[in-house]
């Protein structure tokens, strides 16, 4: 396995400066070992042979800098690795949400639950791979070979012994390692187990109370395994500790006992032998450390592995961009989600003309929210296409293309914060008056802009919460720039009064004709008030589902 996947490498900027950093500090931590040895056996035998006092303390003093700078470097190899471990993770959450949001750069949307446990515990495994395995890999690849090539020189038979004993050491290192590295991979499978039974249970542990089952006995055995298999691994990594602490002590005795026997023979002398004892250790001292941080550099290779591979699905995104009011056209459009052979929509053509104001009809399960992902570009056709300004959808350059949409979802999403600031996500720049305007717009001039919002919309209903998103798109496209409007059943939980407020407002829009409104409608209010209906029916043929994002002119 390798230390550093290139792919980390190639994709995080933090990654390669904390690299090059490392391997300075290693550098000068390889020259501060032989120094910390050189000195200390110097003062050994400067105290035996009984030199100037003034000289002890020069070489003493000297030597309390060396261990200082010593303690200095490892401070700034765990604050280095700390940093940048940060920055990577936040690097890489942050591309893993913008990959997730869009289909085009995944292909198939991936599982909430696999994405959720990685951007939560999971990236958390590059804390000990980046801030304490990569800075030792650089160590043993350093330290060693600065404590053989000063054991060359001053006792070429120690320095043999070390070069003899290293790769034995080695050896048993990778094969512990290899079986860590199994054991591992079953912990982070069952976790990810876990995450997904726990995904499910969540989604339905209203239905589960409701009919008396016990939704926690599935969790318990889920997370009993994920517990065995944690136990597993932290014993193959004792166990990896043990053998490498044994055999590096053992390696040790070979040079100590050699240097003894010529110390007492007259064969090596004081200064020479001390300098020998001393630094053996360190030749073995990076490899042990090395093999107790394996496990955290399996655990985050592991999650990076996860994070790379979902990364670099990444299709290539259009960078065309379509100043609208545009024409809208869809031609032969089949979409058939991953997993599956019905189709999720199959419409023959549509266009939508600047200036019209259509309503999606049909049974539920026929495609009409799907028809708005596609134009969102949050789905991928399978085959056909969709067109804006003859410009096919999937080569628009995804950001420019959906500030040029404002979309009402059906269910809404609210941040924590005011009403106004939930308006405001639709404009940030927007005035007070803009937004007071919008909200009456939007049946919602009983509502106070200052009135406090939880999360997910807490102490709003749910027809509140409708009507705040609903402002929030006029806002986008009057003081936004937005001339496409998506809606998906923007009146529904509303009563008479509101939904007609709201109806009004659309009709106004689509009379301007610069604005474009295609709306989901259940409700014969709705498509009475649209200039046209669009009746969609649920897709009966089983299509043969090409490549996601697969599109056929």
């Amino acid at each position: 396995m390798r230390p550093l996947d290139p792919r980390l490498l190639r994709r995080s900027r933090p990654v390669r400066r904390f690299l090059v950093a490392t391997v300075l500090l290693g550098l000068v931590a390889a020259v501060a070992v032989v120094g910390q040895a050189w000195l200390l056996s110097a003062t050994v035998v400067a105290l035996v042979d009984g030199v100037a006092p003034t000289s002890v303390a020069a070489t003493t003093a000297a030597l309390a800098g060396v261990v200082a700078a010593r303690g200095v470097l490892a401070w700034a190899q765990a604050t280095t690795g700390t940093r940048a471990a940060a920055a990577v993770k936040a690097g890489l959450r942050h591309d893993l949400v913008d990959a997730v949001l869009d289909q085009r750069r995944t292909g198939p949307a991936p599982s909430s639950a696999r994405v959720a446990t990685l951007l939560d515990t999971g990236l958390d495994a590059l804390d000990g791979y980046v801030a304490r395995f990569l800075p030792q890999v650089v160590l043993t690849a350093l330290v060693p070979g600065a404590v053989v090539l000063t054991l060359l020189a001053v006792d070429p038979l120690s320095a043999l012994i070390v070069v003899l004993t290293l790769p034995l050491v080695v050896t048993f290192l990778v094969l512990v390692g290899m079986v860590t590295r199994d054991r591992l991979d079953g912990r982070w499978a069952e976790l990810q187990r876990l995450g997904r039974h726990f995904s499910d249970v969540l989604a339905g542990l209203t239905v589960l109370t409701g009919f008396g089952r016990d939704s926690g006995r599935g969790l318990r055995e889920v997370g009993e395994r994920h517990r065995r298999a944690t136990m597993a691994s932290l014993r193959t990594a004792f166990l990896s500790s043990f053998v490498l602490e044994l055999f590096s002590t053992l390696s040790v005795a070979l040079v100590a006992v050699a240097a003894g026997l010529r110390l007492v023979t007259g064969d090596l002398d004081l200064a020479t032998g001390l300098l020998v004892i001393v630094l053996a250790p360190e030749a073995y001292l990076p490899l042990r450390r090395l093999g107790t941080l394996f496990h955290d550099s399996t655990q985050g290779l592991a999650a990076a592995d996860e994070a790379l591979t979902l990364l670099d699905g990444e299709r290539r995104t259009g960078h065309l961009v379509v100043e609208g009011p545009a024409p809208v056209e869809v031609r032969d459009l089949v979409v058939v989600h991953p997993g599956r052979e019905r189709p999720a929509l199959a419409l023959p053509g549509l266009t939508l003309q600047p200036g019209e104001f259509v309503a999606v009809t049909g049974p539920s399960g026929a495609g009409k929210s799907t028809l708005l992902a596609v134009l969102l570009g949050f789905a991928l056709p399978t085959s056909g296409s969709v067109r804006v300004g003859g410009v096919p959808v999937v080569e628009l350059d995804p950001d420019a293309w959906r500030r040029q949409v404002a979309w009402v979802p059906q269910d809404p999403h609210l941040l924590a914060g005011t009403v106004a600031d939930n308006v405001r996500l639709g404009h940030p720049a927007a005035s007070d008056e803009a937004v007071r305007s919008a909200l009456v717009d939007a049946g919602a001039a009983d509502l106070a802009p200052r009135r406090e919002v939880g999360e997910q919309g807490q102490a709003l209903s749910a027809g509140e919460r409708r009507r705040v998103a609903v402002a929030r798109a006029l806002l986008r496209v009057r003081d936004g720039g937005a001339w496409l409007v998506l809606m998906d059943e923007p009146t529904a939980g509303l009563d008479a009064e509101r939904e007609s407020t709201v109806l009004g407002t659309l009709c106004r829009l689509q009379e301007s004709g610069d604005v474009t409104v295609l709306v989901v409608a259940h409700r014969a209010e709705t498509v009475a008030a649209a200039s046209r209906e669009l009746r969609v029916d649920r897709p009966v043929e089983v299509v043969q589902a090409g490549p996601a994002g697969e599109v056929t002119p």
